[in-house]
């Protein structure tokens, strides 16, 4: 092993030992505690608990590569005005917190939403709730993935099919889609497990009917405390999680392409297709956001600031802003050093295996991460520090997935430059490496404290009274009948989305992406 080699491996150390303690012992110990009791996988409820599951991650991931494909490769070969700005718009239903979501489709097509007033009807007891709620949540990440795998298409390839006679379409399906087919399949991928491990959207929208393995799991661990069943229930989740992680893997490989700046302008079909995908896209993605920042100011008489009065009177509020600020800084700072050093690591190594052990939390659900906390640590149990970790070890990936490709890019002639005039080792490393990365750090940094202010699966099982946080406020609220306490449980979700998205804005470097 070179010394450059070795060097890598320990940075990385103390990343590896963050990720055995608060991921391996703990579904470790999962493993070993569902494996006594697998015979609850004879049950047909619980069979169908995952038949359910499957089925609408299934649904989701059809239904977001209808949608999202075509329209990300109209986007890879066509000059539209303001693309970069829709591309980067998209990062904002990533960056939501789960409830806030929920709240904006009740807001539009629950039992007193605006859609179902207008057409009559009602969404909220039935799945096409929970998929849209999965599809507003995952559209972003397929159109973003298949973005990336068309752009890897040379112009020239599809250009030549177009020369022939081809139509747009028929360019699409028969030359530019199977060259990114790998990209897309990954996006498609990803929509599955994200689905099938979402736990915040079937709780709230899902119902006892449509209830998930996550639900299940959260019902058997905080609620009965049938810790053995769970255990079991995590068991079976892991093997199809595996899996998907596996077909992710092999299937993202390869860098991200840059289409040619000399792109026509769509006319015609293109142009018809590119603006009603667009607006699919766009209503699927925003109007919920849209939705709960109205409803927060709307009463049923008109417009109300009473909400946000009654939710500014409440003693609790400062607690919550309180509590949910400073638990994400201290997993941001936790997830900055731990996946600098990672990512650092990593990369000097060049180690595909420490490349997979940064998508592991990725693929295990809070909820999972919770119940196996609490079998692994019960001495810790109800403790800050088990739930920081929690909160770290959800927030670590996304730092590391962004720094690692932009360490990759830079070209090693520039720090060899830096070296032939004299820097050491170490200046080089400040003056060439440090300014190119840190914009990419400042962007994982920014989509890991986005994602943490919002974090419910987790928090819900882990939390004690005194460290609720703006998320666990707002279930309380939805879990009460009246039309007031909906009105307040907006004004509190908009709250959650205006801390979410300013702190995704004033860190984020321009670099913002997980790969």
């Amino acid at each position: 092993m070179t010394k450059t080699r070795l060097t890598g491996w320990l940075l990385a150390l103390p990343g590896l030992i963050f990720v055995a303690l608060c991921l391996v012992l703990p579904l470790a110990r999962t493993l070993r505690e569902g494996g006594v009791t697998l015979d609850v996988w004879r049950d047909p409820y619980f069979q169908g608990r995952l038949g359910w599951t499957l089925m609408q991650a299934g649904v989701t991931a059809g239904v977001a590569a209808l949608i999202g494909v075509p329209l990300a490769f109209l986007l890879s070969r066509f000059k539209v005005r303001g693309k970069a700005l829709f591309l980067r718009l998209l990062l904002l239903p990533f960056v939501t917190p789960t409830l806030v979501a929920v709240l904006g489709l009740s807001a539009l097509l629950g039992p007193q939403g605006w859609m179902t007033r207008l057409t009559g009807v009602d969404l909220s007891d039935t799945p096409a709730l929970l998929v849209l709620g999965n599809l507003f949540f995952n559209v972003p990440v397929l159109v973003r993935l298949s973005y990336a795998g068309f752009a890897r298409v040379p112009g020239n390839v599809v250009g030549a099919a177009r020369s022939l006679g081809a139509p747009w379409w028929r360019a699409a399906l028969g030359v530019a889609l199977p060259l990114a087919l790998p990209g897309v399949l990954a996006g498609v991928v990803l929509v599955f497990l994200y689905s099938a491990l979402s736990f915040g959207l079937p709780l709230a929208l899902g119902g006892e009917r449509f209830a998930t393995l996550e639900v299940e799991i959260y019902t058997l661990t905080a609620l009965q405390l049938r810790l053995s069943e769970a255990s079991a229930l995590i068991v079976g989740q892991l093997g199809f999680t595996l899996l998907a992680t596996w077909a992710y893997v092999a299937l993202s490989r390869g860098g991200v392409g840059v289409p040619s700046g000399d792109l026509p302008r769509a006319r015609g079909g293109a142009r018809v297709a590119l603006l009603g995908l667009g607006s699919v896209v766009a209503l699927v993605c925003f109007a919920p956001l849209v939705a709960v920042m109205l409803r927060g100011v709307l009463g049923t008489s008109g417009f109300t600031l009473a909400y946000w009065q009654g939710v500014l009177a409440d003693e609790a509020t400062p607690l919550l802003v309180w509590n949910t600020l400073r638990f994400g800084l201290m997993a941001l700072a936790g997830a900055t050093l731990l996946g600098g050093l990672y990512a650092l690591g990593a990369w000097r190594a060049g180690s595909r295996a420490l490349d997979l052990v940064s998508l592991l939390p990725l693929m295990v659900s809070p909820v999972s991460l919770a119940v196996g906390y609490l079998l692994a640590y019960p001495v810790l149990a109800a403790t800050l520090p088990m739930l920081i970790a929690a909160y770290t070890l959800l927030a670590w990936p996304l730092v590391v997935r962004s720094l690692l490709p932009a360490l990759r890019a830079i070209p090693p002639r520039l720090f060899e430059a830096a070296r032939s005039l004299g820097a050491t080792r170490g200046a080089a490393f400040r003056s060439v490496t440090v300014p190119l990365a840190f914009p990419a750090l400042r962007g994982g940094g920014a989509l890991a404290l986005a994602t943490v202010l919002g974090e419910f699966g987790a928090t819900l099982v882990l939390t004690r009274p005194e460290w609720a946080t703006l998320s666990t406020g707002l279930y309380e609220r939805l879990g009460r009948p009246g039309e007031r306490n909906l009105g307040e449980a907006c004004a509190l979700a908009t709250t959650l989305l205006i801390l979410a998205t300013l702190a995704f804005t004033l860190l984020d470097g321009g670099e913002g992406e997980v790969t």
